[in-house]
């Protein structure tokens, strides 16, 4: 099958272009991933809600006429 150059022209220009996207998009999520990696491996963050008020010490959780 012969193919005019003009032709092949355009679809290499149209895969490069469609490879390109491709990239950046890469580029996104692999900083994505590793800022989702980064926030783990700090063990959390504490001091945020629902974490600001402490747990319940033992005893504490029972009904309220237990004590």
């Amino acid at each position: 099958m012969k193919i005019k150059l003009s032709e092949l022209k355009k679809v290499v220009r149209r895969v490069v272009t469609e490879a390109a996207k491709e990239g950046s998009l890469q580029k996104i999520y692999r900083r994505s991933f590793a800022r989702m990696i980064d926030k783990a491996s700090t063990g959390g963050n504490n001091n945020t809600p629902p974490f600001t008020e402490r747990a319940p010490r033992p005893g504490d959780s029972g009904p309220p006429g237990d004590k």
